[in-house]
C-alpha cells in the first residue's frame, strides 16, 4: 500500500469499540505492547499537549521515550515519535507492510479487519518495542474504556485531562457518563493524575479509583496561575513549581502544563522509572523543547496569524478566554472549518462574539466535512460579516489581507484536519 493511500485510510473516521480486534492483531505481531511501560492519557481536550510536555521532559532526563498521539496533523508519520523525533519513512513503510500482512490474516480468521486507528496503535507498539523505549506516553483516541489503546497493562501512570461534551453518541450524554468511559483506562497497578474539571467528572473518576484501589492525585484549576511571555509562550505556577516557562501559549495550556508537572512529580516520587530525576534544569530544558502544533500556535507575526484546533464548545470557551486575555484590543478575523458530527453551532456561537469577520472553509475529510456554505449560514446568526470560501487558499488570502490593518489578528480554528494546509499557505504566502 502506498503512503498516500494509507493517509486516506488513516483520515477516515471509523469507530468500532472494543479491544478484541486490536488485541488479536497484536497477538499476531508477538504482543509488542507487553514489552513496554505506559503513561496513559485520556480526556476530552488537552491530551496531546499534556502528552507532549510530559514526553519532552522524560526525554530530557535521559529516559528513552516513545509518544503516540492522534489524530495525525502534519502528515501520517507525526503520530509516532521517539525522543521527539518522528518515525522515518522507511521504518514506517516497513512496519506498515507488516501490519497489513497481519491484518490480512486477521480478516481471514475473524471475518473483519482492524480499523485504521487500531492499525495505527499496533504500528506504534511495534515501533516502540523494537526501539526498546523505556516509557511510552500513550494518548487515547476516544473515550478510554473501549479505546484500542486500552489493551496495554504495564501502566506507570494514568492521566485524565479536561472532561467535557464531545462524542456523545459514543460516550454518553452526561459528564458523568463521559468521564466514566474515560476513567476506564484506570487499572489497579498505577496512580492517577486528574484535572478536577467538574464535580460530575470527578465523581466518576473517584468511583473508578475506589474500585481499582488506585491512588488519585487531583489537579485543581484554582491552584494554577500563569502569565504570558513575549513574543510567544507563558510561565506557569503550580504547587512547588514556580514560574515554569513553556513555549506553548493559550490560557488552557496552564492546566495541561500543571497536569504534566504533577504527573512527572508522581512518577519521580514513586520511583517508577529507574534513573528519572526531575531537577530544575531537566524540567526547564525539557519543557522548552515541547512543540505541539495548532494549539493557539503563532503561524506568522506579520500579518499576525494563529491556529487553534478548537472543535467543540469546551475548547471554544478556552480559545475565547485566550483571545480576550492575549489579544485584548485586537480586531479578530476568524477562519473556521468544522466536522458535521461536532456541535458546530454552539462552537461558532461561543467564538463569533470575538470576531469582526468570519471566513468558512470545507474540511478535507469528505465523509465528515461540514460544507463551508452550511457553516457560514450558522455563523451568520452571530456575526454580520461572514463569507463561505471556495477553498483554504482563498480563506487565507482574504484573512491575511484583512490582517494588514493595525492591531488585527487572524485565528484559524475548528477541525485540525485543515490547519496543516492553512499553515502551508502561511509559509508560502499563498492567497
Amino acid at each position: 500500500m502506498l503512503q498516500t493511500e494509507w493517509t486516506i485510510l488513516a483520515e477516515k473516521f471509523e469507530y468500532r469499540p472494543g479491544p478484541e480486534r486490536v488485541q488479536a492483531l497484536c497477538d499476531l505481531l508477538g504482543n509488542p505492547e507487553r514489552d513496554l511501560r505506559f503513561i496513559h492519557i485520556a480526556g476530552t481536550n488537552g491530551k496531546g499537549s499534556t502528552a507532549c510536555m510530559t514526553a519532552s521532559v522524560l526525554s530530557e532526563a535521559g529516559i528513552r521515550t516513545g509518544m503516540f498521539t492522534s489524530p495525525a496533523v502534519c502528515g501520517v508519520r507525526d503520530q509516532y515519535r521517539i525522543d521527539g523525533k518522528m518515525i522515518g519513512e522507511d521504518d514506517y513503510l516497513r512496519l506498515l507492510s507488516r501490519i497489513d500482512a497481519a491484518n490480512d490474516i486477521l480478516a481471514a480468521k475473524r471475518g473483519e479487519r482492524a480499523t485504521p486507528f487500531e492499525r495505527d496503535c499496533a504500528l506504534a507498539f511495534a515501533y516502540f518495542s523494537e526501539n526498546h523505549c523505556d516509557a511510552v506516553v500513550l494518548e487515547c483516541g476516544m473515550g478510554g474504556r473501549d479505546d484500542a489503546t486500552n489493551i496495554v497493562r504495564n501502566k506507570i501512570c494514568c492521566v485524565i485531562t479536561s472532561v467535557s461534551y464531545d462524542h456523545m453518541q459514543y460516550l454518553g450524554n452526561t459528564l458523568y457518563e463521559i468521564a466514566s468511559a474515560k476513567a476506564g483506562i484506570i487499572t489497579s497497578d498505577c496512580p492517577v493524575v486528574a484535572l478536577d474539571s467538574s464535580p460530575e467528572a470527578m465523581e466518576a473518576i473517584e468511583e473508578r479509583c475506589a474500585l481499582t484501589g488506585s491512588r488519585l492525585y487531583r489537579v485543581k484549576p484554582d491552584g494554577i496561575s500563569f502569565k504570558y511571555t513575549e513574543p510567544t509562550g507563558m510561565s506557569v505556577s503550580y504547587k512547588e513549581f514556580r514560574d515554569v516557562r513553556i513555549p506553548l501559549t493559550g490560557s488552557f495550556q496552564a492546566e495541561n502544563a500543571a497536569l504534566a508537572l504533577r504527573t512527572l512529580s508522581v512518577i519521580e516520587e514513586g520511583g517508577m522509572l529507574e534513573g528519572f530525576i526531575l531537577n530544575r534544569k531537566v524540567l526547564s530544558e525539557g519543557l522548552m523543547k515541547a512543540v505541539w502544533p495548532f494549539r493557539f500556535e503563532c503561524l506568522c507575526r506579520d500579518p499576525l496569524i494563529y491556529a487553534d484546533g478548537a472543535h467543540n464548545p469546551d475548547a471554544a470557551l478556552k480559545l475565547r478566554d485566550t483571545i480576550e486575555k492575549k489579544l485584548a484590543g485586537y480586531k479578530i478575523i476568524l477562519v473556521m472549518g468544522m466536522f458535521a458530527d461536532k456541535d458546530y453551532e454552539q462552537t461558532v456561537k461561543i467564538l463569533a462574539g470575538t470576531a469582526s469577520a468570519i471566513f468558512t472553509v470545507d474540511t478535507p475529510d469528505s465523509e465528515r466535512a461540514l460544507p463551508a456554505v452550511k457553516l457560514a449560514e450558522t455563523a451568520g446568526k452571530f456575526c454580520k460579516d461572514v463569507r463561505a470560501c471556495a477553498g483554504i487558499r482563498e480563506a487565507y488570502g482574504l484573512a491575511a489581507d484583512a490582517a494588514r490593518d493595525e492591531k488585527t489578528a487572524v485565528i484559524a480554528c475548528g477541525s485540525l484536519s485543515y490547519l496543516n494546509d492553512f499553515s502551508e499557505c502561511c509559509i508560502h504566502g499563498q492567497g
